[in-house]
């Protein structure tokens, strides 16, 4: 079965131990998939925040609806207009 995340890694020169720890896609700025998330600290339609392996990332914008969340993946919706890997 394609997966778009591995043929990429493939694509790359890099230890691929490096990139197993999350994976996040923003498409057109409208919505973000995410894989390996360790859970979501905050939700608002302005802000949500969510924990990966050696951090946290705050995504911002306007209207941000979380459309999707299982144990390891969430997908969100709404004008994405900044992230941060903290």
């Amino acid at each position: 079965m394609f997966n778009f995340f591995d043929e990429i890694k493939s694509k790359v020169n890099l230890d691929h131990n490096l990139l197993n720890d999350y994976n996040i896609i923003n498409i057109s700025g409208k919505l973000l998939y995410v894989e390996g998330h360790q859970g979501v600290t905050i939700i608002t339609k302005e802000m949500v925040a969510f924990k990966i392996k050696k951090g946290r990332v705050v995504v911002e914008g306007q209207d941000i609806i979380l459309n999707e969340l299982t144990e390891n993946t969430l997908l969100l919706q709404g004008k994405i207009t900044k992230m941060e890997i903290f």
